[in-house]
Order: C-alpha cells, then sequence, then structure tokens
C-alpha cells in the first residue's frame, strides 16, 4: 500500500524590509488615497443605494449577526435589527431609515429640538444633555418645525451619506454603519468617529500594496 501523501504547504510570499520600508514612507499618502475613494462611493441615505453589500460567513459565527441603526446624529441611542448572512445591508438601511416616525416619537424629538433652540425651558430645571426622555433623536436637519411626520433619515445630519460597516465583537451589536456627512465634512459611527486601517498585503506574484483591514 502506498504511503499517503501530506498536504503541500504553500507559504505565503515573502516581503524583503527594503520594500517595508519603502511602502512606510508611502502609508501616509496611501491612506489619503484609499480613505478618498471609499468617501466617493459613499451613497446617500435619501437615495436609493446603487450598489450592494451581502453579509458573508465568518469563521467562528453562526448566521444571526445583530445590526445598530443609530437614531440620530452622533446618537449614543440605537435600535438594534436582527440579520443573517445572505442578507443585504445596503437595503435594510435605506427601508429603516425610509420610514417615518410615529407621532409620539416625533413630539419626544420636536421637544427635545425646541429645548435646544431656547423655546422652551427644560422641563424641571434638569440637565437634559440632548436628549429628551432617552430618545435618542437630534435635531431634524430637514423638516424642522412643519408639522410634518419626518423620517428616520432625517435625523442624521445635513447630509448624511453611508460608506460601508463596521464588525465588531461586541454583544450588543455586531456591525456598525459608517456615516459621512457631506456638508459637515464628518466621519462617524454612532458618537464615535472613524478611519480606515491599513496593513501590508502581498498578491501571489509578490507585488507588495496596502490595503484597508478595518474601518
Amino acid at each position: 500500500m502506498p504511503p499517503k501523501k501530506g498536504k503541500t504547504k504553500v507559504e505565503a510570499p515573502k516581503i524583503s524590509p527594503e520594500k517595508v520600508k519603502e511602502l512606510e514612507g508611502t502609508k501616509s499618502a496611501s491612506r489619503d488615497s484609499l480613505r478618498s475613494q471609499l468617501l466617493f462611493q459613499s451613497w446617500a441615505i435619501d437615495k436609493s443605494p446603487g450598489s450592494k453589500r451581502v453579509i458573508v460567513p465568518q469563521a467562528g459565527k453562526g448566521t444571526k449577526r445583530k445590526f445598530s441603526l443609530p437614531r440620530g446624529y452622533r446618537s449614543k441611542e440605537y435600535d438594534t435589527v436582527e440579520v443573517r448572512v445572505g442578507d443585504e445591508l445596503n437595503a435594510i438601511v435605506y427601508k429603516y431609515y425610509q420610514e417615518r416616525m410615529s407621532q409620539a416619537i416625533r413630539n419626544e424629538a420636536l421637544k427635545k429640538d425646541q429645548i435646544r433652540r431656547g423655546r422652551v425651558d427644560k422641563a424641571g430645571g434638569s440637565e437634559m444633555d440632548g436628549w429628551v426622555n432617552g430618545s435618542g433623536y437630534g435635531i431634524n436637519y430637514v423638516a424642522g418645525e412643519t408639522g410634518i411626520i419626518e423620517k428616520k433619515n432625517e435625523y442624521l445630519g445635513p447630509a448624511p451619506m453611508v460608506s460601508g460597516y463596521r464588525n465588531l465583537r461586541s454583544a450588543e451589536h455586531e456591525i456598525q454603519v459608517l456615516w459621512y456627512d457631506g456638508f459637515l465634512q464628518d466621519r462617524w459611527r454612532e458618537a464615535d468617529s472613524w478611519d480606515i486601517e491599513l496593513e501590508i498585503s502581498v498578491n501571489a506574484k509578490g507585488d507588495a500594496d496596502w490595503t484597508i483591514v478595518q474601518t
């Protein structure tokens, strides 16, 4: 009986120290270029997305994910939606923020807006630090005080766009939306800011360059 053949180990292409040093000198410019490409591909939340982002399987994870959708611009408050492998995130985000708010939530948000603008006194003299009754909705950047029942996307900033998504290990939510506001020139995700992280990758031919590993 012939001996069993073992699996051939394929070694990853190596990169010379000289090449690493050369690339390190281009890291800042590469980050700026890749960041600009990412922002250029962003889509406005009030327009139907022209691209798709499908959830793919990940090692060590099941099929379910928790997807957090902020209630307002840089809000710490968010709604959680359960999604699964194969779901298309852009479509889910667009549909969610096209929904109109309930009258009760709208009244809370409007009251908070009035307090910020100094048109009513703070209830009981309490420090309300930007949110009313914990609703998490901030200023409406579109409808103002017209009396129209607003869409959820109107609380996300003057010009909110979706740049991508961030995978987290948090038990509360595993996927966050990466937002970019074209008017404010602000990259945000819930109450935090975001930027891209790079690492050197080498292809099968041995060519090395910077690639995005996290946003």
